[in-house]
């Protein structure tokens, strides 16, 4: 019935140009009144027009529609058609759920934006975003206190308002997206460096936290581990001496006989005497040998880092132990990366830090039938890898915690220094030690070196 009544003024609209074609003609050939006729003609033109301009409504509302989604103008209305019919109706319906579902949609959007906003401005971690060309597209209020900055419009401005800042942040720009600064404050910030893009534009984006607290109660809890371990060694080394030589004491004071103006003591105190400043010595030896490893520990020299081929320096490592494993019936297997992975490293420390872990996995296979220790090369990611793995016993989740604290060993001859130096080395390398362990299956560690 609705859409009848569009078809209606349609062909009213057909029939009065009809007509008024039909009057034209009559016009022409009938009454030749010039004027009268050409004022027809005028007249269907204009009825042609109106008729296509009524059909072609449709397609001009879809124009209007699509014309407010482009340009965000969701303001003007396509009800005032509604009368023409039932299916001009529905087409408005549809038309305005459309428009609502996307006022909605963007409703959403900028209300997540606000929280959004709200978040990044009160958070305790500062956050900067840069662009390629250097501009910052964003700074929270916390970067700024953090750096102690009033405003930073781009980065390069860190040349004048920051010198140190900007040039942690242009090593930042190569592989290392980790870096810690201290401000003019004192407090130590962890920077982490992470990109993304957005379309066809890239971003850096910054993120500095204080980490300040948990550096100090990480280096307490240090102190405090270090002074157990200290604590524990020199006991064991005193306790014995101060009991032997109160021990001493006591038999000089009850067998030590004075004739004829000499001392004396019998044979068998004698041998107690002699036993005794023995084990005093020994004592005393490991004592010494005790201070020296925490002096090794705790006065590394500086790297000398020159570009080095880590297949070549780790090869070497094995070449020096070759002869160990053989004499210990231990298998010895290496597993070079396939392509050149060039570091930047100490020659002298890296291999310091190779022999000592591959000494290490020997010594966990020890007197086993089948012992094998697999030493490889490998880059992963963009990290480039060394691993050392045994098919030792493993090791226990207890001694796992503690086996890179100064002085822990799970030997029984063991200093516990060398994979504590281990560690250092690698840190002072930019890099890690990880550890991988199964009881029962072995275990393996990882150097990790950032390429």
């Amino acid at each position: 019935m609705g859409f009848n009544r569009f078809r209606l003024f349609v062909l009213i609209r057909v029939i009065i140009l009809f007509l008024t074609v039909a009057a034209f003609v009559y016009l022409i050939f009938f009454d030749r009144k010039y004027v009268t006729t050409v004022v027809t003609g005028f007249l269907i033109l204009f009825e042609v027009f109106e008729l296509f301009n009524y059909i072609e409504s449709t397609n001009k509302k879809l124009k209007r529609f699509f014309d407010a989604i482009k340009y965000n103008d969701f303001n003007m209305g396509f009800t005032h058609d509604n009368k023409l019919g039932k299916t001009f109706k529905e087409l408005n319906m549809a038309f305005k759920d459309v428009v609502d579902a996307i006022l909605a949609e963007r409703k959403k959007r900028e209300q997540f934006f606000q929280q959004l906003n709200v978040v990044v401005e009160n958070i305790g971690t500062g956050i900067i975003s840069i662009d390629e060309s250097g501009k910052v597209t964003l700074i929270n209020r916390a970067a700024l206190g953090l750096l102690g900055l009033e405003n930073l419009r781009k980065v390069e401005d860190l040349n004048t308002k920051s010198p140190a800042l900007a040039k942690v942040l242009m090593k930042m720009e190569g592989s290392l997206h980790r870096a810690t600064y201290k401000n003019e404050k004192g407090q130590e910030l962890a920077i982490k460096e992470t990109r993304y893009k957005l379309g066809n534009d890239s971003f850096r984006l910054l993120a500095f936290q204080d980490i300040k607290e948990e550096l100090q109660a990480k280096e307490l809890e240090a102190w405090q581990n270090l002074t157990k371990v200290l604590r524990h060694e020199i006991m064991n080394s005193i306790a014995p001496i101060s009991s032997l030589t109160s021990t001493l004491s006591d038999i000089l004071n009850e067998d030590l006989v004075k004739e004829n103006g000499i001392n004396r003591v019998t044979e068998e105190s004698l041998e107690d005497l002699t036993e005794g400043l023995s084990t005093i010595s020994g004592r005393s030896q490991g004592l010494i040998d005790f201070v020296n490893a925490y002096r090794d520990y705790t006065s590394l020299p500086t790297p000398d880092k020159q570009p080095m081929e880590i297949n070549t320096i780790t090869q070497e490592a094995i070449f020096l132990l070759k002869i160990d494993f053989e004499e210990n019936n231990v298998a010895l297997t290496y597993s070079p990366a396939k392509i050149d992975l060039n570091i930047t490293l100490d020659q002298q420390l890296i291999q310091q830090v190779l022999i000592n872990l591959i000494k290490n996995a020997r010594e966990a296979v020890q007197g086993k039938p089948d012992g094998k220790v697999l030493v490889s090369t490998t880059k992963r990611n963009s990290n480039v890898v060394v691993q050392v793995s045994d098919n030792g016993p493993g090791i226990t989740e207890e001694a796992r915690e503690k086996i890179f604290m100064p002085f822990f060993s799970t030997k029984n001859r063991g200093s516990g220094i060398g994979l504590s130096l281990s560690k250092q080395i690698m840190q002072m390398h930019g890099g890690e030690i990880l550890l991988e362990t199964e009881l029962g299956q072995g275990s393996t560690f990882s150097m990790v070196f950032p390429s």
